[in-house]
């Protein structure tokens, strides 16, 4: 395949209606392709240039990337139309290149693949390189394509890809026709966590499980943690999967006391007060990715864990056991005191009674689980359910305005963006200024001037990575967004660095809040 005729099924997959449509165009071609071809056309689909493992990505700045498309350099004999397969290798010999002169290399070698191509193709490869080739598909649709073309189960190939956590690595395995039934987890590769159901009351919550009786664990005011043990020691990575294991000595040696010979736990570690009472969260991101003063800040914001369940354990996977299963194997290899508290088979009134006492203690509130859950990797359904004090969303950033006054020279008026899963995009649902610190405004700029993808000068919209925190009072319909929403009173509680946009809210969230306020109020 030429990278004009990957163009040209861009260019249909973005005009298609429906995710379905999409993921039905995705599958037909990859039938089409030679093997070799589907790890650049499943990463380039995605917004990946090189594949999501390799380490410092592709190396090109923004700045770089204009340069060579304005100043393209084309070959005096021969290269015709690059192929597909070109263009990838070419972007794969960038990143490989180091040295004190490596920028201008790869400038140099960029411009050359730039002169290769006409305009509308440059266009389409800047955006790849930027991470937003803007076509509405996600990871989710391009493993269901996977499936659909090899007639295979698409919860195959999603546990495919939630044991090994990347893209390009699946396609790799596929391509090869490697079964998915026959790939395990590795160690110290970081999976994705199961997640938890919101509801805003235990009832609800139990209505969520559909069950009478569930496991009620108090949930902390923390941030998730995966502890892998093996014989390179003990590592630690947060949820979305960057190792931290610098920043947490003092977890380090407390997983020491582990008996486990392997072992791949979960769960979240929290900060406490000189009293033994949970700081609140925005000390314990002081922590967090910290590789500096960390001795100096484990003595003023001390962390401990509290560990909730076992996903892998000496040579087992125990995703497919039941959660009354894991958690007794888990009681068995951890002490304790770094035990998550738990009231097995809990009936409504002692779910209720402990969410008092979780709250009272100044934790969030509970997770309730049902007994016979599986682990569903990096999935929400029916299987988790959190209850917290306040119901608050997470939000991703896609654009920002330039502050005024106070404000002035900072990025500060965000707009906040919730999933769509039939268009595969980010639709916004509100903007606010509030709720940040100056440091945070600062720090701000810095991250979303890194990742802008278009700049109209008092604004600019940027890829959707960072994830915060928001708190409201209500969710109103809206004219002025294409979600039809928006968030009356939108705050920002705080930046959850811990968090990947996969894990955002989405439009279904949204409206699911805005039609229970009418349980209590009446309809115009």
């Amino acid at each position: 395949m030429l990278f004009r005729e990957f163009v040209e099924v861009c260019k249909r997959i973005r005009a298609a209606k429906g995710i379905n449509e999409k993921i039905g165009l995705i599958a037909s071609y990859l039938k089409r392709l030679d093997r070799e071809e589907w790890v650049p056309y499943i990463l380039f689909l995605t917004g990946n240039p090189v594949p999501d493992t390799l380490e410092g990505g592709l190396g090109v700045g923004h700045r770089t990337l204009v340069k060579a498309m304005k100043n393209p350099v084309r070959p005096l004999i021969g290269g015709g139309p690059p192929s597909l397969l070109e263009v990838y290798r070419t972007l794969l010999e960038i990143a490989g290149m180091r040295g004190r002169d490596s920028q201008a290399r790869r400038e140099g070698l960029l411009r050359s693949l730039m002169g290769r191509l006409s305009r509308e193709e440059r266009e389409w490869l800047a955006s790849i390189i930027m991470g937003e080739p803007r076509i509405g598909v996600m990871t989710g649709h391009v493993l269901r394509a996977l499936a659909h073309a090899l007639h295979i189960s698409e919860d195959k190939v999603r546990r495919l890809y939630m044991l090994r956590g990347s893209i390009h690595e699946v396609a790799e395995l596929l391509a090869r026709g490697v079964d998915p039934a026959s790939v395990g987890p590795r160690l110290y590769k970081p999976l994705r966590p199961m997640l938890g159901t919101p509801a805003r009351t235990v009832t609800e919550a139990f209505n969520i499980l559909g069950v009478s009786r569930a496991a009620a664990e108090e949930k902390y005011d923390g941030f998730r943690i995966q502890i892998h043990i093996g014989d390179r020691g003990v590592r630690i990575f947060s949820r979305n999967l960057l190792d931290v294991t610098q920043s947490f000595p003092e977890l380090v040696e407390y997983s020491s006391s582990i008996e486990a010979r392997e072992a791949i736990l979960d769960g979240e570690a929290v900060a406490l007060g000189r009293d033994g009472r949970p700081l609140p969260f925005q000390y314990l991101m002081r922590r967090f990715k910290r590789v500096e003063d960390v001795e100096g800040y484990m003595d003023s914001i001390p962390v401990t864990m509290r560990l909730f369940d076992v996903i892998y354990l000496d040579g087992e996977l125990l995703i497919d056991r039941p959660y009354i299963y894991r958690r007794e194997r888990l009681e068995r290899i951890v002490p304790s005191e770094y035990l998550a508290r738990v009231v097995l088979d809990a009936s409504l009134s002692e779910a209720e009674a402990m969410y008092r006492e979780a709250v009272e203690s100044g934790h969030e509130g509970i997770m309730l689980k049902r007994m016979d859950s599986p682990y569903t990797l990096g999935s929400r359904g029916r299987y988790w359910a959190k209850v917290k004090e306040k119901e608050t969303l997470d939000l991703v950033i896609v654009g920002a305005e330039w502050g005024h006054g106070r404000r002035r020279g900072w990025l500060s008026d965000y707009y906040l963006a919730a999933y769509n899963p039939r268009t595969g995009g980010y639709e916004i649902v509100g903007k606010t200024f509030k709720g940040l610190t100056d440091e945070e405004f600062q720090y701000m700029t810095r991250r979303l001037k890194e990742l802008v993808v278009r700049d109209e000068g008092y604004r600019v919209f940027v890829k959707p990575e960072i994830v915060v925190e928001v708190d409201f009072n209500e969710v109103q319909k809206s004219p002025k967004y294409r979600s039809g929403y928006a968030l009356r009173l939108a705050r920002i509680k705080r930046i959850r660095e811990d968090k990947s946009p996969e894990e955002a809210a989405t439009i279904d969230d949204i409206r699911r809040i805005y039609e229970e306020q009418f349980r209590r109020k009446a309809r115009l």
